[in-house]
């Protein structure tokens, strides 16, 4: 199924104008099986602005042209856009999964007494999601690992800021610099106007490393934000001191987390 939509967002006409347009021709490549072309346009309309039925529709230009791996990143891309359908082609296509250590004995600290846990590795490309369910259902831990590399994204015990998420906002405040080579931007728009969403992992003893681009936000932010504000929003988040780390059956473990960090002019 080839998906066709209007493009009906926030951001800037301009954009919304370009990446219709894109998604449009791409799609009507699609349809008559130029499947090359039909992956160009629809990238240039993901560039411009990403949204999921752009990602399912180069997903199965990609399917088309046995490139396997490409499909399969797009699909659950789409996916994550709570396109059922995508996630049904994700799980046919893409997926080994595994049910895995049921337990009868799980950490008595995790306040547990059994737990299933789901284990779902891509066939095509580096990626391994794990997901931890108590008896009652209910997800108590989520991870990945890629490049032999195994962060949590949810444990029972997430890491903690000395003083709590408020006085963490308040040191990120009160050390964000406003970049000078972005002047005339200050002059011009009031209110919200860049937002650089920023990933960082607090690792077993409680560091912050790893400090990036979110990878959900990197293509946007790449094509649409100056690189002077994505440099502070890097800089003022490598500057947080240690967490208390968060623990999954009672290992310290690491973390990964997502904040935004938001260049505010006055009214």
């Amino acid at each position: 199924m080839i998906k066709t939509t209007l493009l009906l967002v926030y951001l800037s006409i301009t954009l919304i104008g370009f990446s219709q347009t894109y998604y449009d021709q791409g799609t009507q490549y699609l349809q008559t099986g130029d499947y090359i072309k039909a992956d160009s346009m629809l990238t240039l309309a993901i560039e411009a602005i990403p949204f999921g039925d752009a990602y399912y529709n180069r997903a199965i230009a990609r399917l088309k042209m046995d490139n396997m791996a490409g499909f399969c990143i797009d699909i659950k891309k789409a996916a994550s856009y709570n396109d059922i359908e995508a996630e049904k082609l994700h799980i046919q296509y893409c997926l080994n999964i595994d049910t895995i250590n049921y337990s009868d004995t799980y950490e008595i600290v995790e306040n547990v007494s059994s737990f299933v846990e789901i284990v779902n590795k891509e066939k095509y490309y580096d990626l391994t999601e794990g997901f931890v369910f108590d008896k009652n259902d209910n997800q108590i831990a989520r991870y990945r690992i890629q490049n032999n590399y195994k962060w949590y994204g949810l444990v029972p015990n997430m890491p903690e800021f000395e003083g709590g998420e408020k006085k963490m906002l308040k040191f990120l405040k009160s050390n964000l610099v406003y970049p000078d080579s972005e002047i005339d931007a200050y002059k011009k728009y009031a209110g919200t106007y860049a937002t650089v969403y920023v990933q960082f992992d607090i690792s077993e003893s409680g560091k912050v490393t790893n400090v990036q681009v979110s990878d959900e936000k990197k293509e946007h932010t790449e094509k649409n934000i100056s690189r002077n504000f994505v440099n502070e929003a890097l800089r003022i988040v490598s500057l947080l001191p240690d967490f208390k780390p968060g623990t999954f059956k009672g290992e310290s473990v690491i973390v990964r987390n997502v904040i935004p960090i938001k260049f505010d002019f006055p009214k």
